[in-house]
């Protein structure tokens, strides 16, 4: 990748308030860096007892944790989860927060389709919010504290095998399955652009 760090490589600095969920209770921090594995934080307290955390972003929800490390007010923290898992979540933290050069691995566009999420055996309306060839963001009906292999449906599109990567109360981030090529077959002609960007 000429110009460009790898997703792997790159890392996002920022000063981002944050709380970290231990068994002992909550902690307020800062979100120093982030990276594909884990972030940095500064902490406004003692270091937790806890090995496995839960850190929770204002707007983004809670990403499940390992501590890694701890030296004075400084935290390192592992992201729990598959390979797959922790590049999308890093990808739309790069959204989210990153600059705009070099940041989207696949090009993301708002739209606004009335769409079905089947999870557990169950169907759930839901609103698709935007779509890439690499995954969707919608928004549900309620907060159902859904996790793991969906399928994202709707009247433009057949199924598309996903798993959710992050949730925020009724809002979800979901990661496709298939190959990026395969999601442009099923959505390039609703969205040209997209399909482009593969």
């Amino acid at each position: 990748m000429t110009g460009q760090q790898s997703l792997e490589q790159q890392q996002i600095t920022l000063m981002q308030p944050a709380r970290i969920h231990t068994a002992e209770g909550i902690l307020d921090c800062e979100l120093i860096q982030l990276s594909r594995t884990g972030a940095k934080l500064r902490l406004q307290g003692g270091l937790p007892v806890s090995q496995q955390v839960f850190l929770s972003i204002r707007d983004f929800g809670q990403l499940a944790c390992s501590i890694a490390a701890g030296e004075g007010d400084i935290l390192e923290v592992t992201f729990s989860g598959d390979p797959q898992v922790q590049d999308a979540i890093f990808q739309d933290f790069l959204d989210r927060f990153g600059d705009e050069e070099g940041r989207r691995r696949f090009l993301r566009r708002s739209v606004l389709w009335p769409g079905a999420l089947e999870a557990g055996g169950k169907q759930h309306d839901c609103t698709i919010l935007n779509m890439s060839l690499g995954g969707a963001k919608i928004a549900i009906n309620e907060d159902l504290g859904l996790s793991g292999s969906v399928v994202l449906s709707a009247d433009r599109f057949d199924g598309l095998l996903a798993t959710i990567v992050w949730t925020s109360g009724r809002m979800l981030g979901l990661q496709f399955k298939d190959d990026p090529y395969q999601v442009a077959e099923v959505l390039g002609e609703l969205l040209p652009a997209i399909k482009a960007s593969a």
